[in-house]
């Protein structure tokens, strides 16, 4: 027991200090299905309130049990690291997201006091911490004793723990009700009653001073009451059923341990379980993922306001994550000899939000109330309409940070006309983004949809945050990072006000692959940034805050022609009536009079230079809706897909019709010029470069024919004609093989080859330095061609020799070692061949 207060005297040298350091702290076990209370000997926490999420050291006595069987048995506290103490030593253990804890290190007890001032920065509160949770700016923190996947484990476990338990309430609460007054209870009412519970149960279990264990659920009602402070009259009913409120009561009492949740827990308790189908559509609630909302207040530098002017507004707050994650910034950059008296007065002067549904404000407001536990309330929760009036207007006067993630959604005709002329534009984004540059704040963080950024939409307003910012950051999310919305996202973060014309600006972008959602939303580690210096004097038309990824590929080729220099690009055919009620009208599986033979369905129907699954469609022009009837359709022609076949880089396949078929809206068909043929065009779109520019370029379902007319093209003197028309053709014929029965693997190998032949000589054509190439060309690694076997990557994950992929096919690379490439090259005289080399001879010494 000495050595153990040896080790809680050193906690506190390094920064443990008052109530992080918790004895005989209880906490549930979130892997157990049901409840189980764990309490542990120590426990140190970076932040207050204490939970699994700054939980940073956990201190075990060796009293009978021991070793890593002990340790495991607590691991879900959230600790990354544990020490346990023996009479004469202390065990020093790492724990991970799965398996057992990895013993690190056995420490002498005479050692013990030189330790813990070796590691006094290592194994600080804000060091583990950082390393652990927050979305960092700077390099992450490395410690050898963090597994960074424990957090998101621990979280998952929780989160679904509280999920059941909630919907479990909410269903017996719904039964109980109906069985005595034969009527199902309003939702709104249910839910804020089951929220005042849950408020409860978090004081009580975090012993909160007052009667919160009392099992007379009116008398908990009251105390939550007070404890929030005065309501409006008639918005903050609860459920007025006696034996209804016992019962919800009763289950949350009963639960499970809340003292190691997180406010982050709250929140998704608001998101995932409370919220009505009907309030998400009424005010386009999308719920932030905390990460995103720690990794935008991370990014922008409130430290360089002055500590008496960081004040931060949140409009369309929902349940006000932006506010949270900038308390807990604020709060960081207080002077940690401030009371929490203080911080408290600082803080709920400092944060306001404004959020119609009130609801929704009760719960940012208990979410506030839970990150600055154990204040109490005094928050600014403006309940007003954002549209209806000038309140954003006046809050914007003493505003210096806007944090905002508005509703997505279109103003509906009922809402144009009760705003009238206080709305400019139809995109509820656009018309909150504009209202808060009429008034600039110092700095400002927004997630819009992405086309607000990829596309011209916002043009008008990327100007205006281009020419009243110096540092500007764009950050493209990937699919299916806020829930409940299909939305494709982007993030622009603006800070360093400066309105000088004659200023150069600092623009970065940052583009989260899809193939990285996961990891990103568990660490909020970001890519390498495209970045650019942006001269606002020389920039007439207004400056674009996005750059694409590959930008030195479109850079590279913006003196090439375009596709629409060599083609006509037009949609499929039409008809005057919905597909849906008149099918056998229009589509027919035999000929018939009027109709042609042609495509109706894009999957599984084409890919890169084969098509199937033909049908007849209905060419009679008194159904037809546009003028693509008339459309040549007998001529040679290549039919891609309107709909994207895939996620993935791969979007779009081409096949190359001689035959007069006819298609759908959902294809679209070019028409080269007498020029070029349509082998070379289908190996164009079926390339590397055409899918890679649609994939930077366009939203995630489709490939819009004004894209497709702006893609660049090789010079026609580049292109190897012949060759490429053979190769198309022979893979045809090997594809149609295919189809009629399976082929060998060598058969398939020939696929494969002769699809890279074609890729290779198309790249050929334009004539890329090879590390432009190299890099266009690991965009698709990892990612499935949409074709009926599997295409490899083009190079090796081991081969890092940038060569062009042509004279990589050409010279049969695949099996060689570096040794052998030597031997087997032929001498070229040329830049490409000589980077080559210079790989070769990196990579050998």
């Amino acid at each position: 027991m000495n050595l153990f207060y040896t080790i809680r005297d050193e906690l506190k040298q390094i920064g443990y200090v008052d109530n992080l350091l918790q004895e005989d702290y209880v906490f549930d076990d979130a892997a157990a299905s049901g409840t189980q209370d764990l309490t542990i000997p120590l426990a140190a926490f970076a932040q207050w309130p204490p939970s699994y999420r700054n939980a940073c050291i956990g201190v075990l006595s060796a009293n009978g049990q021991s070793g890593p069987r002990h340790i495991s048995m607590y691991q879900t506290l959230g600790a990354p690291m544990f020490l346990e103490a023996f009479p004469d030593h202390v065990d020093r253990y790492r724990i991970e997201a799965t398996g057992k804890p990895v013993f690190l290190e056995s420490i002498p007890a005479r050692d013990i006091r030189q330790i813990f001032k070796l590691n006094k920065k290592k194994w600080s509160p804000e060091t583990i911490f950082r390393a652990k949770a927050i979305a960092q700016v700077a390099e992450p923190v490395q410690l050898d004793f963090v597994d960074i996947g424990l957090l998101p484990a621990l979280k998952g476990m929780i989160h679904a723990k509280l999920d059941r338990l909630l919907k479990d309430i909410l269903r017996e609460a719904v039964i109980s009700y109906e069985s005595i007054l034969s009527s199902k209870p309003d939702e709104t009412s249910l839910f804020r009653l089951v929220f005042r519970f849950l408020a409860a149960k978090i004081f009580n279990d975090r012993k909160h001073p007052g009667n919160w264990s009392t099992s007379k659920s009116s008398v908990i009602i009251d105390s939550v009451q007070k404890f929030y402070g005065p309501f409006e009259a008639g918005t903050q009913s609860v459920l007025d059923e006696p034996k209804t409120q016992k019962i919800v009561w009763d289950r949350l009492r009963g639960a499970f341990n809340f003292q190691n949740l997180s406010v982050e827990d709250l929140a998704f308790i608001y998101e995932n379980t409370l919220i009505r189908k009907e309030t998400r559509e009424q005010f386009g609630i999308h719920s932030t993922p905390s990460i995103i909302a720690e990794l935008m207040v991370d990014r922008l530098p409130f430290e360089l306001l002055p500590q008496e002017g960081r004040y931060v507004l949140e409009p369309c707050a929902g349940h006000g994550v932006f506010l949270v994650a900038a308390l807990r910034r604020l709060r960081e950059l207080l002077p940690v000899s401030w009371t929490d008296h203080q911080r408290h007065s600082y803080l709920k002067e400092r944060l306001t939000a404004l959020e119609l549904d009130t609801f929704a404000s009760e719960v940012c407001r208990l979410s506030l109330m839970l990150a600055d536990y154990p204040n109490q309330d005094g928050w600014q929760i403006i309940s007003e309409d954002i549209f209806g009036g000038n309140v954003l207007e006046r809050l914007l006067k003493t505003s210096r940070v806007v944090l905002c993630n508005p509703p997505f959604e279109d103003f509906s005709m009922a809402e144009r006309n009760r705003y009238g002329d206080n709305v400019q534009n139809v995109h509820k984004p656009y018309e909150v983004l504009r209202r808060v540059l009429e008034h600039p704040p110092d700095m400002l963080g927004f997630v819009l949809p992405k086309s607000a950024i990829m596309g011209e939409r916002y043009s008008d307003l990327q100007d205006r945050i281009a020419r009243n910012y110096k540092n500007i950051e764009t950050i493209a999310l990937p699919d299916r990072i806020f829930a409940y919305s299909d939305q494709e996202t982007m993030i622009v973060l603006a800070s360093e006000r400066d309105e000088s014309t004659r200023s150069a600006i600092s623009t970065k972008t940052f583009w989260v692959r899809e193939n990285d959602r996961r990891s990103f939303l568990e660490t909020a580690q970001l890519p390498e940034a495209i970045g650019k210096k942006v001269n606002r004097a020389s920039h007439t038309v207004p400056i674009s805050l996005w750059h694409p990824p590959l930008f030195e590929i479109w850079e590279y080729l913006k003196a090439n022609p375009r596709l629409k220099d060599i083609a006509e690009i037009h949609r499929g055919i039409e008809w005057n009536i919905p597909l849906t009620k008149s099918r056998d009208i229009f589509i027919s599986s035999d000929p018939k009079p009027g109709f042609k033979k042609g495509l109706a369905n894009v999957r599984e129907k084409i890919e890169p230079y084969y098509a199937l699954g033909f049908v007849y469609l209905n060419m009679d022009e008194q159904y037809k809706r546009t003028n693509a009837h008339l459309l040549p359709w007998d001529r040679p022609k290549v039919i891609v897909n309107t709909f994207i076949v895939s996620r993935s880089p791969w979007r779009i396949v081409a096949y190359p019709d001689s035959d007069g078929l006819v298609c759908r809206e959902n294809f679209i068909g070019i028409w080269p010029n007498r020029d070029i043929n349509i082998e070379v065009v289908s190996a164009l779109i079926n390339s590397p470069l055409v899918n890679a520019a649609l994939y930077t370029r366009e939203g995630k379902r489709l490939n819009r024919i004004v894209t497709l007319k702006q893609i660049p093209v090789p010079f026609s003197d580049t292109i190897d004609t012949e060759k490429i028309s053979f190769l198309v053709k022979q893979y045809a014929k090997l594809r149609f093989e295919f189809e009629r029965h399976p082929l060998e693997k060598k058969e398939i190998n020939q696929c494969i080859k002769t699809i890279m032949e074609i890729d290779g000589l198309i790249l050929k054509a334009y004539d890329f330095p090879p590390r432009l190439e190299r890099k266009l060309l690991e965009l698709f690694r990892g990612h499935s061609r949409p074709v009926p076997f599997h295409f490899p990557d083009y190079f090796p994950e081991d081969f890092s020799p940038c060569i062009p992929l042509h004279k990589y096919l050409e010279m049969d690379l695949k099996q060689a070692s570096a040794g052998e490439l030597l031997k087997r090259i032929t001498p070229f005289d040329s830049e490409d061949m000589h980077e080559f080399f210079m790989d070769i001879e990196a990579g050998q010494s």
